[in-house]
């Protein structure tokens, strides 16, 4: 991915993340995906997965002491930065083959 398209999408979500008072950030389901480059499907897969059969990313997140019931509040209330880093690196290092828009 180049500068220019980094740029580009963080333009395109700046709206979609919250910082509060703390200093930590939540950012939307589909600002997440938008920076992992899957769908925001995808990504919700995996959080309605952490209650029933987690899946490899779930179960990355809830060993980062992230509960599951968390990750379903996930998908209105955000994604907290932590998780977000996470999210990023399994996308980008775990994925592989079975990673697709």
């Amino acid at each position: 991915m180049s500068q220019i398209e980094i740029v580009e999408i963080i333009e395109q979500i700046k709206q979609k993340i919250e910082v509060d008072a703390n200093g930590q950030a939540k950012a939307s389901l589909r600002a997440t995906a938008r920076l992992a480059g899957v769908s925001d499907k995808a990504i919700g897969k995996v959080l309605e997965s952490a209650n029933l059969e987690p899946s490899k990313l779930a179960q990355m997140l809830m060993q980062q002491s992230f509960d599951a019931a968390n990750l379903t509040d996930w998908r209105t209330s955000g994604i907290p930065d932590t998780a977000i880093a996470i999210i990023l690196e399994y996308y980008a290092y775990e994925a592989g083959r079975y990673c697709t828009k």
